[in-house]
């Protein structure tokens, strides 16, 4: 799964010298959390909500609005963005960026492809791609399956779906779910499982959780 497949195409831009002013209302308007700076289509920066807030007076401290308006229309993005912010390729995997957004604790990334921004990943978008990935639109059944650490294991798992003429629709494994043994979702179409189940014990295989999929 890679990011190029997820993210947002069509991005919410702000240039370098616009005000702190037109920021704010680009984050009212479109309900977003960040705001790449572009430069002839090159992303330069970026710049949040709370960056924008931070940079204007406190209602304790201001005078009057009068203050905070002319702070708001005459300071520009530059003063406050984050210069060259972490960015993702459109080829790198989800892993790869949610890997990056956990360590540095952002919830976004600007995606970037040879230096031009190309779109945005955020993490709306990973929550999609793992739904999607776990879900079908046809009527189905998941089941949690745990095996052991043996290489046949898995192997036979799948073995027993082949013999039952199970089509898989997803499957996600948790290799290190314990020391003895690894836990497997399988989404299958259909509901008709009842010899499937027998296999899969007979396999060596523990049916956790068997749930339909709607």
């Amino acid at each position: 799964m890679y990011v190029g497949m997820w993210m947002n195409r069509e991005v919410i831009t702000i240039a370098p010298e616009a005000s702190l002013a037109e920021a704010r209302e680009l984050f009212r308007k479109h309900r977003i959390r960040r705001l790449p700076v572009v430069r002839d289509d090159r992303l330069v920066g970026i710049v949040s909500p709370g960056d924008v807030e931070k940079a204007m007076p406190s209602i304790l401290d201001a005078q009057n609005s009068q203050e905070t308006e002319f702070l708001s229309a005459t300071t520009q993005i530059t003063a406050i963005m984050t210069a060259a912010p972490l960015t993702v390729s459109p080829d790198a995997s989800l892993v790869e960026a949610v890997g990056v957004m956990r360590h540095n604790k952002i919830d976004g990334l600007p995606v970037v492809e040879e230096g031009r921004l190309v779109g945005i990943l955020s993490i709306t978008n990973i929550l999609d791609a793992f739904l999607d990935m776990m879900t079908t639109e046809h009527a189905g059944v998941r089941f949690d399956l745990k095996i052991d650490h043996r290489s046949g294991s898995f192997y036979k798992m799948i073995k027993a779906f082949q013999r039952q003429d199970k089509e898989i629709l997803a499957i996600m494994q948790y290799h290190d779910f314990s020391r003895d043994q690894q836990l497997i979702s399988v989404a299958i179409r259909g509901r008709e499982h009842d010899a499937l189940l027998d296999m899969l014990w007979d396999s060596g295989v523990k049916v956790e959780r068997v749930t339909p999929i709607t």
